[in-house]
Formats: C-alpha cells, sequence, structure tokens
C-alpha cells in the first residue's frame, strides 16, 4: 500500500480543508517529512489516517457505537462544531498492487452533526468507480486481512514507545507480536480460538464423549498452565535484568559517594561494629571497677587490719581445737590406751606424758590468747577467700582500666563525629538513602525471582503430568471409532496450526536474524561490534554475539544503541515478510546521539521500503540533519498553528532556515 493524498475536512486543529500530497517522485525519494512544533497538529494527521482507514474498527469496536461517536466528536474542529452544516471528513487515496496490476482506491469517510448527534457515511471509490455496498463491504473485509490495525501500529513508529519498550523490557513479547502480524500468522491464531470456541460449545451441547469433554477441558488447563508458565518465566527475565541494572546504578551512586569523600553502608556498618566493641569493653572495664569498689576496696583499704584478724582468727580456731582436745583426751580414756600397748611397761606415767605430747602439739603459739571473732566455720572460710583474693590484688590495675576507658571513650566520640558529619551532608544522606533502597528492591526482586523459579518448577512439573494425561486421553479416543469425529479433526488442525506457525517462526526468525545483523552492524558507531544477533523461536529472547562468540549483554548497551537494535530487528522482519507498507516514525531520534542519527538518516530511512513518512520537530531534525535527508524527499510540510485563529497552517516548506532553498 502507498498513500497518495491525505485530504482533512474539519479535523482537530485542520480547518477547512487542508490537503496532504503523500505521492513518491521516485524509488530514491521516498520520504515525506513533516514538521512541526508540539501542539502543531502531527497527532491529529496520524489519527487521521487510523480513522479514514479503519473506522470504528481501528478502535476495537465492531460496530459504531456511542464510545466510538464519543471517539470522533473529540476529532472534529471545535469552531465548525459550532456552525450550522458544518462538513467533516477524512479522505485517504492509496494505491496498492493485485494480480500484478495497481490499483487506486480512495476512501471517503463523512460526519454529519446536528444537535451534537454524529452520523458516519463511508464510500470506497476503485480507480474512479464508485463501489456499491456489498462491494465496499467485502473490500474492507479483505483490507483488514492484508493490512489490519495492528499492522497499522507496528509501522507508526513512535520514539516514545520504543523507548517504553527498551526502558519497560518488553523486546521479547514486542518481537513475538510483531513476527505473528507481520508473517500473518495471526490468522493461524484466530483459527486456533475458532477450533478451541468450536470445541468448548461441543462439550456445552453434550455433542462430545466424556473422554473428548476431559480432553478439552485438560487442554484449556494446559494452555492457562503454560502461559503461567510463561509469564512467570518472563518475570524472572525481567528481575534479572532489573536486578542487574539496580546494581550497576548502586555501584555508580557508590563510586560517586567514596569519591566525594562519603562512607559507604559497609564502612558505616564497620564503624558502628567499633563503636559497639568499643563500648562492650568499657561496660566490662567499669562492671570489674564496680565490683571491686563494692566488694574488696573497703577491705583492700584495711588489708592490714584484716592480716591481723586472719592471724587472730587462725589462733582462735587453734584455741578451740586445744580445748576440745584437752576435755575429751581425759587420762582415764589415755590410761585404758596405754594398757594396749604391750611396749608400755607403766601406765601410770605413760598416760598424762601421752596427753601432755599430743596437747603441746596443738597448744596456740601465742600466750594468752583470748576468743575475740568466735567465727563459724563458714564465716572463718569466706574470710581466708577475701584474705587470699586481696593477696592478688593491686589497685593499679583499676587504675589502668580507668584509663583505658577514658581513652576508648575519646575513640568512640571520634568515630561518631565521623559518621555524623558524613551523614549530615545532604548529598551523602541522599546517596545513603538510595543505596539503602536498592538494597532493599535487590532484595525483594531476587525473592520474588527465587520464589519464582520454584513456581516454574514446580508447574513445569504440573503442566509435564497433565501434558502427559492429555496424550494418554487423546491416544485412547484416536483408538476409539471417532478418529473421524469433527472433533478429531478439530484437534488435529489446532495441532498442525501450533506446529506450522512453530516452524514459520523458526523459519523466518533465521533470516531476520542474518538482515537484523547486516542492519545493525550498519547503523551502530561501533563497527562489528555484534557478529551476529539469535533470536529464541519460542521465547523470541534476542541473543547477541561478539567477534569471539561470546554473549554480548544486552545491559551493556546504550539506550541508543538499544533503540537501534531495536528498529534493526523491525525493519529485518518486515524486509523478509516481503509487505509493501507505509513507514511512518514519529520524534524517531530523540534518545540518538550525532553519529546515530546520522547513521540512522543516512543508511536506514531510504531503505525502510517505498514510503516514508517522518514528523519531526526543528530540534530533531534540525538544519544539518535535513541536508543528510534532502535528497530522498518528495514533499515536505510545515505544521504551524495560529494561537488567534486557533488552526494549523501547512505550508510546503520546513521551518525557516529552508525557506530560501525550498519552492511551494
Amino acid at each position: 500500500m502507498l498513500i497518495e493524498q491525505i485530504k482533512l475536512e474539519n479535523i482537530g486543529s485542520y480547518r477547512g480543508d487542508n490537503i496532504f500530497d503523500l505521492s513518491i517522485s521516485s524509488s530514491k525519494k521516498n520520504v515525506i517529512l513533516i514538521g512541526g512544533e508540539n501542539g502543531a497538529g502531527k497527532t491529529t494527521f496520524l489519527n487521521s489516517i487510523r480513522l479514514g482507514l479503519f473506522g470504528c474498527y481501528g478502535y476495537g469496536y465492531k460496530t459504531e457505537n456511542k464510545d466510538y461517536y464519543k471517539r470522533v466528536y473529540s476529532y472534529l474542529n471545535s469552531n465548525a462544531r459550532k456552525q450550522i452544516n458544518e462538513p467533516f471528513s477524512i479522505t485517504i487515496s492509496f494505491s496498492e498492487v493485485e494480480n500484478y496490476r495497481r490499483y487506486s482506491y480512495t476512501f471517503k469517510r463523512s460526519w454529519l452533526l446536528k444537535d451534537e448527534a454524529i452520523k458516519e457515511q463511508f464510500s470506497i471509490t476503485k480507480d474512479g468507480s464508485h463501489l456499491n455496498e456489498a462491494e465496499a463491504d467485502i473490500y474492507q473485509s479483505k483490507l483488514k486481512d492484508f493490512f489490519p490495525p495492528k499492522l497499522f501500529d507496528l509501522c507508526l513508529f513512535d520514539g516514545e514507545e520504543i523507548s517504553r519498550i527498551i526502558s519497560e523490557n518488553k523486546l521479547s513479547s514486542y518481537l513475538q507480536e510483531l513476527s505473528t502480524v507481520v508473517f500473518n500468522l495471526d490468522l493461524f491464531n484466530s483459527l486456533e480460538n475458532d477450533l478451541t470456541s468450536y470445541l468448548q460449545q461441543a462439550v456445552s451441547e453434550n455433542q462430545l464423549s466424556v473422554l473428548e469433554k476431559e480432553v478439552v477441558e485438560l487442554q484449556g488447563k494446559e494452555e492457562e498452565k503454560f502461559n503461567y508458565v510463561k509469564s512467570l518465566k518472563n518475570q524472572i527475565n525481567n528481575d534479572s535484568e532489573m536486578i542487574q541494572k539496580l546494581k550497576e546504578t548502586s555501584s555508580s551512586i557508590k563510586k560517586d559517594f567514596e569519591t566525594h569523600g562519603g562512607l559507604v553502608k559497609e564502612e558505616r556498618d564497620t564503624l558502628n561494629q567499633q563503636m559497639l566493641e568499643i563500648e562492650s569493653k568499657r561496660r566490662r572495664n567499669t562492671d570489674h571497677v564496680r565490683d571491686f569498689i563494692q566488694n574488696l576496696l573497703p577491705f583492700y583499704l584495711n588489708k592490714n587490719l584484716l592480716c591481723a584478724a586472719s592471724k587472730q582468727i587462725q589462733a582462735e580456731e587453734k584455741l578451740s581445737l586445744f580445748t576440745q582436745l584437752e576435755k575429751e583426751l581425759t587420762i582415764e580414756k589415755l590410761a585404758g590406751f596405754s594398757d594396749k600397748l604391750p611396749s608400755v611397761s607403766s601406765g601410770e606415767q605413760f598416760a598424762p606424758a601421752l596427753k601432755n605430747h599430743i596437747l603441746s602439739i596443738f597448744e596456740p603459739e601465742q600466750n594468752g590468747v583470748n576468743y575475740i571473732h568466735n567465727l563459724s566455720p563458714s564465716q572463718r572460710t569466706e574470710i581466708a577467700v577475701v584474705s587470699q583474693t586481696l593477696e592478688k590484688e593491686r589497685h593499679e590495675t583499676y587504675v589502668s582500666l580507668l584509663k583505658e576507658n577514658r581513652q576508648m571513650l575519646a575513640q568512640a566520640q571520634e568515630l561518631r563525629q565521623k559518621i555524623n558529619e558524613n551523614d549530615s551532608a545532604s548529598e551523602f544522606s541522599q546517596m545513603l538513602q538510595q543505596m539503602e533502597q536498592i538494597q532493599e528492591d535487590i532484595y525483594k526482586l531476587e525473592k520474588r525471582m527465587e520464589q519464582n523459579k520454584i513456581s516454574v518448577y514446580e508447574e513445569e512439573q504440573l503442566l509435564s503430568t497433565l501434558q502427559s494425561t492429555i496424550e494418554v486421553k487423546q491416544n485412547t479416543i484416536n483408538q476409539g471409532n471417532k478418529k473421524k469425529s469433527s472433533f478429531a479433526i478439530a484437534q488435529n488442525i489446532k495441532k498442525l496450526s501450533t506446529e506450522f506457525q512453530k516452524l514459520q517462526h523458526q523459519k523466518k526468525l533465521q533470516q531476520v536474524q542474518i538482515e537484523a545483523t547486516r542492519m545493525l552492524n550498519q547503523l551502530m558507531r561501533k563497527h562489528q561490534y555484534i557478529s551476529s544477533i539469535r533470536i529464541n523461536p519460542e521465547s523470541f529472547e534476542v541473543f547477541l554475539y561478539g567477534q569471539d562468540r561470546d554473549i554480548i549483554a544486552k545491559e551493556t548497551l546504550s539506550a541508543g544503541e538499544k533503540e537501534i537494535l531495536l528498529l534493526s530487528l523491525i525493519w529485518a522482519m518486515f524486509k523478509c515478510s516481503g509487505r509493501r507498507v507505509p513507514f511512518i516514525f514519529d520524534t524517531l531520534l530523540g534518545r540518538l546521539d550525532k553519529t546515530h542519527k546520522r547513521n540512522i538518516l543516512i543508511d536506514f530511512i531510504p531503505s525502510c521500503g517505498e514510503q516514508v513518512l517522518i514528523l519531526s520537530t526543528n530540534s530533531e531534525i534540525d538544519e544539518n540533519h535535513y541536508e543528510l535527508l534532502k535528497g530522498h524527499i518528495s514533499h515536505r510540510y510545515l505544521l504551524e498553528f495560529d494561537m488567534e485563529k486557533r488552526q494549523t497552517s501547512i505550508s510546503h516548506q520546513y521551518f525557516n532556515f529552508q525557506e530560501k532553498e525550498l519552492t511551494p
């Protein structure tokens, strides 16, 4: 399809008749450049193409309804709406090749407005002849097949949308959708959906056996579980990429933090740990000194008195023993004892002598010892323990502990001051908060990834069991008499469709990989940095390989390089599909640097196809960029919004810096 002309009559900010000639003068001049500042009417121009070609179908409505007319009403020129019987219309003329012959078509979609009620009229002209209602319906159905609204969306490259796809890690899902539509595989998706509806309807109408019903229900569960597993894997991949980005961000913040004298969290934790250790040791020292003061200091101060008391206690203990022995060792007892000794001849002389001898052993050394304390055995033991403890104690030890505490207190104050000085700086505090938040986000993502991996494993086990069950039941059905039933045929067609799509994706993506690699290396500033691109035909995940065949992580590419990668893949898919469609670029170059902009304008735009529409501001394609593109331009327009008249005017130029060179 080549769009030849667009006429807007009282649409949006376009008052009256406004005509855009979009015809291509030659294959080398395939660019129509439309310039305008923000709010000049570029978005209205794009919306008009969709509305004019597809009507309500372009916005997801099967028929014209209240919501559709509400949208249309918002597109009508506000000044014209105030007038009576003002016409509103969009006319699009385009050509396409059918059976090796090019035909010209004109779509005119107009609206009548009466008391805010809208009525739409639509007509189609083919090579100057009006099609009747039946012929128009047939052609509209045909248009939906070869150029559906979804394909129009994919031909419209919005720079902001491309940036969103890249920033939100939706490259795989976007490529899968693009591949399905561009290679006409969405028709097979529709077929499979219709077959599924048919099978479910057959179940509801009791047209299938119990076993067939079970298979349909199990297949529904299989599809749900498969999609769930797929979503989990996509979530895992997205989380993995996000973790990598967060780590890179944290590393960058940490580097800036250290460069400017800040303390990273690990260093702060180390300092805090040192402070805790100092405080713990100070508490131990203080407790040791306190115990000494409370328990031993009074005795230590009266150490000499305690020693005298200890000697007195020992003497009293000996006196107590002496007194007891004196009472117990009577002459009568010792006499009886002496009679038993054969070597003792005289018991009368032996007993007194033995008693005196024994008593002399226990007799206190001090003469005139008197009882002063008269302590119990346990009390004497306590005094002995205290006395022994004091023998080991030195007051210098506790003086040293007090000095050490003062030194450690100074160290702790120094550490605290260092942390406070760094934390008090607003930029350091913000960096610390950012790093802490990033670490918290990474922890949450890693935890979710781990849980999702466990869920994927469990769900895949259940999915495998479910698939085995389905296979067994299907084999049972196939072995019965229902092999030729509509159920079996529908199942086989659905399975064949799935396999066909899989093979087509594999076949087409092989060509896409080659073409995309070639275009990417042509556009990238780092020539031959990427030796090949590989696309997984099932997950559509993109893998990049360097010259040494090692995988290059997509995260290492800049935002501009990622955009070029996506553009290369899109271009390759359209090229390999053989579709002849117009390409529309809206604010395409915003995120690209000077070199990449140059490569896009010189190498990419001229290779896009037969027709390329570029909508741009003067900051995006400036005078230097215009010079690069000028040789490929067939028509150029400048949209300017008049604030007083509140309408858009169209001129045949591209901003003021080209005024001297261009002619209407």
